[in-house]
């Protein structure tokens, strides 16, 4: 039956199943292309539909931020209720502009957010993550980036701040995660902030007229029905062709022994290598990204 040419080599020409063939390939390309178009519909006409469930906490955040700083022999830095709002303003701010970066499309710094909460600083520092599933995940990322890791270490820091705040980025339910890092100081020292680690002179005008940020108003409403994780639903699709084509190969091994049929051109060891491979690497793959 012309059926199970899909599935099986062919009985007469003994060539692959469709589904392992160029044509098959084809097909699975096509699904991930329909997959993630549709991703980009419904997060345009449908915003917050797609999202993850994430239960990254703060407390825990600065519980494990002093836990690597104390494995590193530092001390440990304290929850500064300034650097709480600085944070909160900042992924405010993200949300209600729309972009995913440490300087807004405006023209905002992240030291605007810090003083404009009244927290003079002589250093500060911004780690930024989001979509990550848990709050252990998000400090191993930052712990992973050197520049990151740089700032979570740092020495000259004392205080810290950070919000987790959901909203809808580019159209899908995201969980941002703000840290703010600070070392108060005389009005009259001129400040420097750190982000990812590098070290940034700002002008002295900023601590003397600081930027007026206005708290709420960018306050955005999360629809909590959030239906189709979009990242769980593609590593899904991805896993699932790889085991139905690792199956389709086996079978292929199986029949053609079956048959007595030696097939030339069949590479099965390294077509199962190669599977095997990708499989991990989507496994691995998560949502989280820092900055």
């Amino acid at each position: 039956m012309a059926w199970q040419n899909w599935f099986i080599p062919h009985k007469d020409t003994h060539k692959k199943a469709h589904l392992i063939s160029w044509e098959g390939l084809a097909i699975y390309i096509l699904i991930f292309i329909l997959l993630q178009v549709s991703f980009s519909i419904i997060s345009y006409s449908k915003p917050g539909v797609l999202g993850i469930t994430s239960s990254v906490d703060q407390k825990t955040l600065i519980n494990l931020t002093n836990t690597e700083r104390q494995k590193m022999g530092l001390s440990a830095v304290s929850e500064n209720e300034a650097l709480d709002k600085a944070a909160d303003l900042k992924a405010q701010n993200m949300f209600a502009e729309n972009y995913w970066a440490h300087f807004a499309p405006s023209g905002k710094t992240p030291w605007d957010f810090i003083l404009s909460t009244g927290y003079k600083f002589t250093f500060a520092g911004e780690n930024l993550a989001k979509n990550f599933y848990s709050s252990d995940e998000v400090v191993k990322a930052w712990m992973t980036s050197p520049t990151h890791r740089d700032n979570l270490l740092n020495p000259k820091y004392k205080d810290i701040g950070i919000a987790v705040v959901e909203g809808i980025l580019n159209g899908q339910k995201t969980t941002l995660v703000v840290q703010e890092f600070g070392t108060t100081q005389n009005v009259a020292a001129k400040p420097a902030v750190a982000v990812q680690g590098k070290q940034i002179a700002v002008p002295q005008q900023d601590v003397v007229n600081p930027p007026q940020l206005v708290e709420g108003a960018s306050q955005v409403k999360v629809d909590n029905k959030t239906l189709l994780d979009p990242y769980t639903a593609s590593k899904v699709a991805g896993l699932s062709i790889i085991a139905l084509i690792t199956i389709l190969l086996s079978l292929d091994i199986w029949v053609l022994r079956k048959r007595g049929v030696l097939r030339l051109s069949s590479y099965h060891i390294a077509h199962m290598v190669l599977l095997s491979l990708a499989a991990g690497s989507i496994f691995m793959l998560g949502p989280g990204a820092i900055l």
